[in-house]
């Protein structure tokens, strides 16, 4: 059994410094959304990988994210110890930070661990519709 006593001082990684890559785009009433079904990372305290599907939804301005950038992005998270939560707000923010879309959601649906079914979700900009 994992002992969680430690959960507030579990060091917690994230990709550091990533730059991520874009297409420009003029005009548009585009909603992209990207699913990526390998997503992984590892739990902090238990060092269990968690795994699930992560699909990205954005309304861009002037400029569309690359998906290779993106994938290598979230390929490099596969071996990064962190809690799910924070893991989805801080894709959401650092995507959100990076492409400055109109709206973006982030939403991991991760696979049952203990019977439990987890799914994150974090919204940035106008994204109340997405």
């Amino acid at each position: 059994m994992t002992d969680y006593s430690a959960a507030a001082s579990a060091e917690l990684e994230k990709p550091e410094n990533y730059k991520f890559d874009f297409i420009p785009v003029k005009e548009n009433t585009l909603t992209v959304e990207w699913v990526y079904p390998e997503f992984q990372s590892i739990c902090p305290l238990s060092g269990r990988h968690d795994q699930g599907t992560l699909t990205l939804t954005y309304i861009p301005k002037d400029r569309l994210l690359e998906s290779k950038s993106m994938r290598d992005y979230l390929t490099a998270w596969r071996n990064m110890h962190n809690w799910q939560e924070n893991i989805t707000e801080e894709i959401a923010s650092s995507v959100f930070k990076s492409l400055e879309p109109k709206g973006l959601k982030v939403e991991i649906e991760w696979t049952p661990r203990g019977g439990i079914y987890a799914r994150t979700v974090s919204r940035k900009g106008d994204a109340l519709d997405l």
